[in-house]
């Protein structure tokens, strides 16, 4: 009796071994698109703190109360808001505890001249303002917001001066698309569209329905336009977020 009490045992404790790992996974998910942005709040409107590669895993912490929002943590300490459509994982997402107020890791992206010998700063952006520095080849600075076009990203440099800078001579952590515009604008959704089937005609508006494995530079490719042309048509602030479902006017 006591020998079958021990092989039991012993048959209970090797099932408990090989189960632990299992639980030890749930929370955990891997990014299923190409460039993903981790945004300081659940939303397009806020800004990208980071962007993580295909594959890349993390932590799931919380999500907003949609359950279209997770808040994400890294495993050196970064933590934000990410879509839930760009993840793939094995947790249910609304058995997470919601948790909108959460705050992302404070990092501020940074970035540097790359393109140009000598850089003018302006004081907003455009060609004809005022110039409040001039910077040189290889020089950093924070990347602090955008033009609502994300044509001219605006900087602090490390004397703490402020200003603009054409975003075709620098290269960032972050895409400049992916902060929030510090220009005065605002992120406004696009309007929801309606009717239209896969790549179907609405009178003279053609209209794509995006399925999943689209990009905008594969719909770009099979319509013939280009992919800047499609994200202007349909308010399209982020040229990587686009969702399953969603209707596209193609110009």
């Amino acid at each position: 009796m006591t020998k079958r009490l021990v092989i039991f045992a012993f048959i209970f404790a090797l099932m408990f071994t090989i189960v632990a790992p299992v639980f030890a996974q749930q929370g955990v998910a891997s990014v299923n698109t190409g460039t993903l942005n981790v945004r300081s709040g659940p939303g397009l409107q806020y800004g990208s703190i980071a962007t993580l590669p295909y594959g890349f895993g993390v932590s799931l912490i919380a999500r907003n109360d949609e359950a279209n929002w997770v808040y994400i943590a890294l495993t050196n300490g970064v933590t934000g808001w990410v879509n839930v459509n760009y993840l793939y994982t094995t947790t249910r997402i609304w058995d997470i505890p919601v948790a909108e107020n959460l705050a992302a890791a404070p990092i501020t992206p940074t970035g540097s001249v790359t393109r140009a010998y000598n850089l003018n700063v302006r004081q907003s952006p455009d060609e004809v303002s005022t110039i409040v520095a001039s910077i040189g080849l290889g020089q950093s600075f924070e990347l602090i917001g955008r033009s609502y076009d994300s044509l001219w990203a605006n900087i602090r440099l490390p004397n703490g001066v402020t200003g603009w800078v054409a975003a075709r001579y620098i290269n960032t952590g972050v895409p400049v698309r992916s902060v929030g515009p510090s220009d005065g604008s605002v992120y406004a959704p696009p309007p929801p569209t309606t009717g239209g089937t896969t790549g179907g005609n609405t009178g003279n508006v053609r209209r794509h329905t995006i399925v999943a494995g689209d990009t905008l530079a594969k719909i770009a490719q099979r319509y013939g336009v280009s992919m800047y042309a499609i994200a202007a048509a349909n308010n399209i602030a982020n040229l990587n977020l686009i969702y399953r479902g969603q209707t596209l006017i193609i110009p």
